[in-house]
């Protein structure tokens, strides 16, 4: 019968788990998903290889649990900050503008991982369906984040099609300016990407509401 991998629940376990999981992104990021071993991350979090198989199955449940901690370090904006930062209409350009400002600027602080890595994440997205579904499934959470600020400001968009249009493009135009801003070192002005990117949001935005 396979052994499954145990839940630690020990304080040392949990320590123990966290510096393996801590070890397998730096290697990740630095050697890639495939160049690096279980037994490197052994290695490098100081513990035996047994330790690392007694708490995840495989390379692949180590890679899975880093993508999930790196989404969970991500702290979004709460109702209580849009609300604060409300001061006009939302359908006042600057304001729009410079909410997104924010959204975009807090999304490039947590992109704290290599080229390497984040060229690797998109292929496996695509070749492995279980690190695809976890993808999918944190995109869909960004999504909703962004949805939930123009439900706060109960933005009239044309019809539930428009506001889809909008999501789905608004979402493909911020990930990508992130990637271009940290990943692009011949981009010499990174606020001016950033600008143009919002404006292109906004005229998104302008097509799909009925302000």
């Amino acid at each position: 019968m396979e052994k499954k991998a145990r839940k630690p629940t020990q304080k040392r376990a949990l320590e123990k788990v966290d510096r393996i999981i801590d070890a397998a992104f730096k290697l990740f990021n630095e050697k890639g998903y495939y160049n690096t071993t279980t037994a490197d991350i052994a290695i490098e979090a100081n513990v035996a290889t047994g330790s690392v198989y007694a708490y995840f199955e495989d390379k692949k449940d180590i890679y899975i649990q880093v993508i999930k901690n790196i989404n969970m370090s991500f702290i979004y904006p709460t109702h209580d900050y849009w609300i604060e930062n409300k001061q006009e209409q939302f359908n006042n350009s600057e304001v729009f503008k410079e909410l997104f400002k924010v959204f975009i600027k807090l999304m490039i602080s947590y992109h704290n991982f290599s080229k390497l890595f984040h060229d690797e994440l998109e292929a496996l997205t695509l070749l492995d369906k279980d690190v695809g579904d976890i993808i999918k499934e944190q995109d869909s959470i960004r999504v909703a984040k962004i949805q939930e600020i123009f439900i706060l400001f109960s933005i009239p968009f044309k019809s539930d099609e428009d506001l889809k249009i909008f999501l789905h493009y608004c979402y493909l135009l911020i990930d990508d300016c992130c990637h271009k801003v940290v990943y692009d070192h011949t981009i010499k002005d990174i606020n001016l990407y950033i600008e143009k990117c919002v404006d292109m949001i906004y005229s998104l935005f302008k097509t799909t509401t009925s302000y």
